[in-house]
């Protein structure tokens, strides 16, 4: 992936069969980084806050978008040991993207966030807590939203209290988590 340029087709993410599998299990699927590509394009954030970074696709989607509007930074909370974010995510991207390793409720980070895109531990009252601490400017995204299990649950029901209906549940196969996005 490092040695050819990143593009929308060839960046990728997980898929359950392993010849269209292009990021570990644990990280988004390429249609939802496709969405959160264009997503960042159309709205141009300047500042993205992610809680929870995992493998780096989700970060790599959003830097790839950054890159293309020629400006913005994204942070990627994880409070886990990084599973090798630097190693995974192609290097023409990271200039984009800072990776802190550290709790997402205790750490420092800017006030002027434009996007918060969440997609921690997802048990309950996470959610809720993520969307109390960090208040972006222009939207707030949360994956698994659709998930049909308890990960699933405990998102839709912190973010339903949080905000209400989402103004856009993205949820396309062969994804089974989903994202819900509300503009604020």
């Amino acid at each position: 992936m490092k040695s050819k340029k990143i593009t929308v087709s060839n960046l990728g993410g997980y898929h359950p069969e392993s010849e269209s599998c292009k990021w570990p299990s644990g990280s988004i699927f390429e249609i939802e980084g496709k969405r959160l590509y264009n997503l960042v394009r159309g709205l141009k954030p300047l500042l993205i806050v992610e809680i929870g970074g995992f493998h780096g696709c989700s970060t790599s989607w959003m830097a790839k978008a950054l890159k293309d509007n020629k400006k913005g930074k994204i942070i990627s909370i994880d409070n886990h040991v990084l599973i090798g974010h630097w190693k995974l995510m192609p290097d023409e991207l990271k200039e984009f993207a800072e990776f802190i390793s550290a709790d997402a409720f205790t750490c420092d980070v800017p006030d002027n966030i434009d996007m918060v895109f969440e997609d921690g531990m997802h048990t309950p009252l996470f959610t809720k807590k993520v969307a109390k601490r960090f208040k972006p400017s222009m939207v707030f995204v949360s994956h698994d939203y659709c998930h049909e299990s308890e990960v699933g649950f405990n998102v839709k029901s912190d973010f339903d209290e949080m905000f209400g209906e989402p103004d856009e549940i993205y949820f396309e196969d062969p994804s089974d988590c989903g994202l819900a996005i509300k503009y604020t």
